[in-house]
């Protein structure tokens, strides 16, 4: 009789890497431990999370999403302009949601209805949507917000927020016919077809859904730094798509978990912020994040072989 094989969560290497870089930070660099450097590597981690959750979303999806940075920075504006026209926060927030949604949803429509490739159409977007808030504000900067808006960037809150979307995200994922039916997408496009998923529906929502959470980093970050302009987010889509990967989600899609894509935003936050504490330069930054995807490249590759050996062994057996 023989045993049940156990499988080791795809998350396992994400939590002992992040085990050994905090033991490592703890012991060698005793700054980490103050309480206003763990707030900092929280809010760093909570936008960047916030929005890999959606990333995430995509990528499972077979898709991609590069512009999720300029939707920031067009959500940010919008709200920023809202805010400056004398129009109460609680409603300039869902004005930068809604844009946010919308871009998002050009993306999906353009993949969906055009049959348009994911990393061109949204490499296109990336690039119409920072100039188009770039030409529409002039390139101005707001500053000076509510306090009652830049709420959610203070203390513990970014990070507490970050939290309970991730557990929202799982659950979504995980539990719901949305969830499954992304997977499935992911895993075969043309079997989920078959098998009556709505799959441009789905993907349409997987795009919208990336762009409320790249809106709601958006505000995130306007409000920690009472800042905000077209460049906000500019190059937060290679750590964004880095902590998906890094946290397990396949590229390819159809397999991952939105708790490692959070995981995998704390490590890129905590990377960051050692780098600071440590004062090295902060170009060195790309080549550590660097390093990370290709180890977690290699890792998913190995997973690929050794999954394909052990089917060919079932089917030698059988």
């Amino acid at each position: 009789m023989t045993r049940p094989s156990v499988r080791a969560p795809r998350e396992l290497p994400i939590v002992l890497l992040l085990a050994g870089v905090i033991t490592m930070l703890c012991v060698f660099v005793p700054a980490f431990r103050s309480a206003d450097n763990l707030k900092a590597v929280g809010e760093n981690a909570a936008y960047i999370g916030i929005m890999a959750l959606g990333e995430g979303f995509v990528i499972i999806g077979a898709g991609l999403d590069l512009s999720v940075g300029s939707i920031m920075a067009m959500s940010s504006c919008t709200m920023a302009v809202a805010l400056q026209a004398g129009i109460a926060w609680p409603v300039a927030v869902p004005l930068g949601m809604a844009v946010g949604a919308v871009a998002g949803s050009i993306n999906g429509l353009l993949i969906t209805r055009r049959s348009l490739p994911p990393i061109l159409t949204t490499l296109a977007t990336l690039l119409l949507f920072r100039h188009g808030i770039s030409l529409a504000t002039h390139a101005k900067a707001f500053t000076q917000f509510p306090d009652g808006f830049k709420q959610v960037g203070a203390g513990w809150i970014p990070f507490l927020l970050f939290v309970a979307l991730t557990v929202i995200a799982m659950v979504g994922l995980n539990r719901s016919r949305v969830g499954r039916w992304t997977l499935a997408i992911g895993g075969s496009e043309q079997s989920a077809r078959l098998s009556g998923v709505p799959v441009n529906r789905v993907k349409l929502l997987a795009y919208a859904i990336s762009g409320i959470t790249a809106a709601i980093g958006g505000w995130i970050v306007m409000a920690f730094n009472d800042n905000a302009q077209s460049s906000i987010g500019q190059g937060f889509e290679l750590d964004v798509i880095a902590a998906c990967v890094v946290g397990g989600i396949r590229i390819t899609g159809g397999d991952g978990s939105l708790g490692g894509a959070a995981l995998g935003a704390l490590l890129i936050a905590l990377l960051r912020n050692a780098l600071i504490l440590t004062g090295r330069p902060i170009d060195q930054y790309g080549l550590f994040t660097g390093a990370v995807i290709l180890s977690a490249a290699l890792l998913e590759g190995w997973r690929a072989q050794r999954k394909s050996r052990k089917l060919q062994a079932e089917g030698g057996v059988a």
